[in-house]
């Protein structure tokens, strides 16, 4: 008979069998379940610091269904279950593509009403009389090389801020976790988009913008779908059908197989984006958009150049 090998916790120092540890390739750390749940926990506290920690703070949290939005949502319901006069309140945005949104909105309303966290659901629809799919179909008719990824993007970026200050948010939680920022980063170093990466990790000073939060910023995907799992939430895992089409992807291919040769190498990316932007000149405020007046970096924001070309504007709420 086979001894089974054990490995003791690198942070409770108890044994345990070795598949019931998970090795940190960056750190050379393993840890077992327990520890590993606590150390999430841990860097997600230190990462939203005292100023957000405290009474009387509502956090909007952008809830997709999937294991980041949902495991980001658990950590902050934790945390703020136990100070005053401070909630969460969860908000999911129906894109409406056919076959993938409705599940991951399920999943979204399971989690909220088994937590007792209050929630608010809108659709694209509601605020552009469009659905993603139709866009995208009509994108494909004017021969707009527009990706679907740039436009669902933005808008759902709009729409939860909107409801975030409709409901009196005063910071708005997104799930971005360490791959998603290192990705971020890289697009813009790639593209040589200075002014990008001058504002990447910098909200609007705006009365008309709440300030957004990832409070995942810093524990890499593997690692937030481990926690989901060892707590097995139940979150939607397929992939939005429009992802394979978008440049992110290729640049994630890049730093997966970087962080797979050079164990924290995301760390390093962003580590040293952040050291950067003590020499960048990150304006204090940006501009207003002259169709819909919410602050934006150009003349036109995003949003409504795309509704403009998409023949859109009209119906638009913005």
């Amino acid at each position: 008979m086979t001894a089974i090998s054990k490995s003791k916790c690198g942070k409770c120092g108890n044994a345990f069998n070795d598949d019931e540890l998970y090795f940190q390739k960056h750190s050379g750390t393993k840890f077992c379940k327990e520890c590993f749940i606590k150390d999430t926990k841990r860097k997600v506290r230190k990462n939203l610091g005292k100023n957000i920690l405290k009474n009387h703070i509502t956090i909007g949290v952008g809830i997709s269904g999937g294991k980041d939005s949902l495991v980001m949502a658990h950590i902050l319901n934790e945390f703020f279950n136990q100070i005053p006069n401070s909630k969460i309140v969860g908000i999911m945005v129906n894109e409406g593509i056919e076959g993938f949104r409705n599940d991951g909105i399920e999943k979204g309303i399971k989690f909220c009403e088994e937590y007792g966290i209050e929630y608010h659901i809108v659709t694209f629809s509601e605020y552009i009389d469009s659905d993603l799919d139709s866009i995208v179909a009509i994108a494909k008719e004017k021969n707009m090389t527009m990706n679907p990824c740039s436009f669902c993007g933005v808008i759902r970026r709009k729409i939860l801020n909107r409801v975030a200050i409709e409901k009196g948010c005063d910071y708005l939680a997104i799930g971005h976790n360490l791959d998603d920022i290192s990705q971020a980063v890289m697009m813009n170093y790639i593209e040589g988009d200075i002014k990008k990466l001058a504002i990447l990790g910098k909200s609007s000073q705006s009365d008309k913008f709440v300030k957004r939060i990832k409070p995942l910023s810093k524990i890499p995907e593997e690692e937030v779908k481990l926690f989901a799992d060892i707590l097995e939430m139940d979150y939607h895992k397929e992939p939005c059908p429009y992802s394979c089409l978008s440049y992110r992807s290729e640049v994630s291919d890049i730093i997966d197989t970087l962080e797979e040769k050079h164990a924290g190498a995301m760390y390093s990316i962003v580590a040293g984006y952040e050291r950067l932007l003590e020499y960048l000149e990150v304006p204090e405020s940006v501009g207003i958009c002259e169709k819909c007046g919410e602050p934006s970096a150009l003349k036109i924001c995003k949003v409504c150049s795309f509704l403009k070309d998409l023949g859109l504007e009209e119906n638009s709420k913005f």
